[in-house]
């Protein structure tokens, strides 16, 4: 193979790499109604259409959280790029829950009030993920009362983090 004909191979190889990468751009940068159009637009089979005329919403990027199972949609303003983004959990990845905490754990067990913040570590009774309501046994000291086993309900607020309910 000649060099002219190496560089012309080349050179078509760049402007297919341009021509794609140009549709891919304008593919997400097509503008919606409304944050949530843009978000729908992402989903296969989406009959959401892009809006013809200015304004709108555009997704900008996705953003991935594989520790917690969680996917973020980055939303636009199309007349107004210099906004910040408005970040979107995409619910559709979110339905298979991984749990946070998982039964066994060492959890901080925790209750604020306005004045007052109790911490106390427990067990997780139950697997739980993200705001999930989920069993917690406190851990005791050495008493002469061992026949008393303290459970609390709790809301998963991250890792080995729990909030307290009344």
């Amino acid at each position: 193979m000649n060099r002219s004909h190496r560089s012309r191979t080349v050179c078509s190889l760049c402007w297919l790499a341009v021509l794609i990468a140009q549709d891919a751009v304008s593919a997400q940068a097509a503008c919606y109604n409304s944050p949530t159009a843009a978000v729908d637009s992402l989903r296969p089979g989406s009959l959401t259409a892009p809006v013809s005329s200015g304004g709108g919403y555009r997704v900008t990027t996705i953003q991935s959280d594989p520790l917690l199972g969680q996917r973020w949609v980055m939303i636009a303003s199309c007349d107004h790029p210099e906004r910040p983004v408005i970040a979107f959990q995409d619910q559709d990845v979110n339905s298979h829950e991984i749990p946070v905490v998982r039964i066994g754990d060492i959890v901080l067990l925790w209750k604020q009030e306005d004045l007052l913040r109790i911490e106390v570590a427990g067990v997780a009774e139950e697997n739980g993920g993200l705001s999930k309501t989920i069993r917690v046994r406190l851990l005791h000291r050495n008493t002469d009362n061992q026949s008393s086993q303290e459970e609390f309900a709790g809301i998963v607020r991250g890792p080995s983090d729990v909030e307290m309910q009344p």
